[in-house]
């Protein structure tokens, strides 16, 4: 029997919307050795591609974060509009010099 190891580690939503469209939804989580923070759109039925799902993500190592922790980005990303969180997060970790990766990402979800 293998015994399954289980964190408690944080996941926060920073903004969520549902409309006719698409399910919008943003958030930052940890895993192990990881904080990411990621922007979500899910199209519905008939709208865009069904099925594609579209992500814009950082995730930063956690042994690279310096004196930056979870409770600390956090409260950076809240002061801002999600207009702006994103790229404000990309100016704070460069200004920091704290490496990070950061793409736009999307699959397929749904075979039609």
């Amino acid at each position: 029997m293998r015994q399954l190891e289980l964190f408690d580690y944080r996941k926060d939503y920073l903004f969520e919307k549902d409309n006719e469209v698409a399910h919008y939804y943003d958030i930052l989580k940890e895993s192990e050795d990881t904080i990411s923070y990621s922007e979500h759109i899910d199209p519905k039925k008939k709208f865009s591609i069904c099925g594609m799902d579209y992500e814009e993500y950082v995730d930063i190592k956690k042994s690279e974060l310096k004196e930056l922790d979870y409770d600390k980005i956090y409260n950076f990303l809240v002061k801002f509009d999600k207009e702006n969180r994103l790229e404000r997060f990309k100016q704070l970790l460069k200004f920091r010099d704290i490496k990070f990766e950061a793409d736009v990402f999307t699959w397929c979800s749904d075979y039609l």
